[in-house]
């Protein structure tokens, strides 16, 4: 699965000649009564931490590749028009895109790449509402669930802290570490691993329809 991944992403890069623009971007909230936050960002790569007990904060850029010289300004002017925003509602937070004037198009918004990394309170619940792309996720959380149609997901939390876990995929490899046990699974519909601890409160859910799913809970 790894060598189609990488051999797909070789033909993508090769295609594109590695000509590409990019815009960083952040920004932070203060926690207020937030518990909540829920990823809505169609694809994209995502590193979730722990931050400071108070506050939210995300930082990350936006790219996108062009066809020579005549495209890169208007390359530019796209993604520095392009970033993400906190939009807070009520106990829960949506983290989507913000596209300005000159990031309105549906050409602009939809080849345009994503590389995001969120700072979290410990205990908050995650969701993701997105497709496809690359889910790296270590530290403290409540409830977990991302549902991707293509990609890879690795997840990395206290063993204590998990109530249960479903991790699954369609195609791919469900790779699971629960401390004493490791279980592999490969394939064309491999199954499902579950994992339940009584004494443990948040629930994950993660799955992949295409792809690779990663897991370790820590000891």
């Amino acid at each position: 699965m790894r060598k189609l991944i990488l051999a797909a992403t070789l033909l993508l890069a090769s295609s594109a000649f590695a000509k590409d623009v990019e815009h960083a971007f952040q920004s932070v909230i203060a926690r207020g009564g937030i518990q909540r936050v829920v990823i809505d960002i169609p694809a994209g790569s995502f590193t979730i931490r722990n931050g400071g007990a108070t506050q939210l904060g995300l930082s990350g850029i936006s790219s996108r590749d062009y066809d020579g010289p005549n495209e890169r300004e208007w390359a530019q002017r796209v993604v520095n028009d392009t970033s993400v925003e906190f939009v807070v509602k009520g106990a829960e937070v949506v983290v989507r895109r913000k596209f300005g004037p000159d990031a309105k198009s549906w050409r602009a918004q939809k080849f345009s790449g994503l590389d995001l990394r969120l700072d979290l309170p410990p205990g908050m619940d995650v969701e993701f509402d997105t497709t496809a792309g690359e889910i790296n996720m270590a530290g403290d959380f409540g409830d977990i669930n991302a549902d991707l149609r293509a990609g890879e997901i690795h997840v990395t939390v206290p063993k204590a802290r998990v109530r249960e876990l479903n991790a699954s995929c369609r195609v791919g490899e469900v790779h699971t570490n629960l401390g004493n046990e490791m279980i592999e699974r490969e394939g064309l519909f491999p199954g499902k691993t579950h994992f339940f601890n009584a004494a443990g409160k948040s629930h994950v859910n993660l799955h992949v329809t295409a792809g690779e799913v990663h897991v370790t809970l820590e000891v």
